[in-house]
């Protein structure tokens, strides 16, 4: 097998770390022009989420006393640099698009997520890893034009199923170690901060049969019982 170009999305320190050997190859894309061309715009979005999410995670092991929660949250960084993989040769198969200032606003976001103690990071993380859940939901729905190409509905399927594991995770921590609810409001701001990059793609989320003004009012409230045991 060549070994394809490691590239990033967003951060210039997720270089060579994406792929553990060889990056995942370009996967066969059986869409139409149009549908592809939204869906290369959404990548480089995913993909900025799992280069930041590999980075914190790894972060967050390193400082975690607990050596069973710091397993976890390293094995979780590994599987963020698999999706990140999966992400770049996605991307290779999909027509060239220009999202320079869609990745610039992204990379602030996650930038903004890090700040404060490690708790306060876990939350926003299980926030905004709910949501990225949601957004692969909408995006697989039955009849949607994601759903009816295999190969990318099984690559996106497989990572929203890790997902929503690595919420389960982040949330179960949080409330081992606080009281979730006096964190709400900073998942809270997290979420709308997400709605404010992801609306940058609301073209594109029409063009494969999302709703933008919906998607837009889910992301903003946070999940029900998300940080409350």
């Amino acid at each position: 097998m060549i070994p394809q170009e490691k590239t990033t999305f967003c951060f210039s320190a997720a270089q060579g770390a994406a792929c553990a050997s060889v990056c995942a190859g370009p996967i066969p894309v059986r869409l139409g022009d149009r549908h592809a061309e939204a869906l290369a715009l959404l990548v480089p979005l995913l993909g900025c989420g799992e280069e930041a999410a590999a980075m914190a995670f790894d972060g967050l092991a390193a400082r975690d006393a607990d050596p069973a929660a710091a397993a976890a949250l390293g094995a979780i960084a590994g599987e963020e640099r698999v999706h990140d993989s999966l992400l770049q040769g996605l991307a290779r198969s999909l027509p060239p698009v220009a999202a320079a200032a869609l990745r610039r606003q992204a990379r602030r976001f996650h930038i903004d997520l890090g700040r404060g103690s490690a708790l306060a990071h876990l939350a926003r993380i299980a926030a905004i890893d709910a949501g990225v859940c949601l957004i692969l939901s909408r995006l697989l729905r039955p009849g949607s034009p994601l759903a009816g190409d295999r190969a990318v509905a099984d690559m996106l399927a497989r990572i929203r199923l890790d997902e929503t594991r690595h919420v389960r995770l982040s949330r179960s921590l949080v409330l081992a170690r606080a009281d979730g609810r006096s964190l709400e409001d900073l998942a809270l701001a997290a979420r709308h901060a997400l709605v404010s990059v992801v609306m940058l793609a609301a073209d594109a989320l029409e063009d494969l049969a999302v709703d933008p003004a919906r998607i837009e009012a889910d992301l903003g409230a946070l999940p029900g019982g998300l940080l409350r045991a």
